[in-house]
């Protein structure tokens, strides 16, 4: 069960990231949708590269806190 916890959490970070990664893009940018921002490529591969970081952090800290 505790596993599963940590990956929710894990998951639940990196969606959260990736939205407000997107909510950035569609603030600056005039044209477009916040659905077309979702899918421009230049956002998938900010999201991809930079998403991972914190989920990392919630990862590990959920961990630490659950074992020790």
């Amino acid at each position: 069960m505790k596993h599963t916890k940590i990956m929710l959490a894990t998951v639940a970070t990196f969606i959260l990231t990736v939205i407000f990664i997107n909510t950035i893009v569609w603030y600056l940018e005039d044209t477009w949708t916040f659905k077309e921002c979702f899918g421009h490529g230049a956002t998938i591969g900010i999201s991809v590269i930079f998403g991972w970081l914190p989920a990392t952090f919630v990862g590990r800290d959920i961990y630490e806190k659950i074992n020790y």
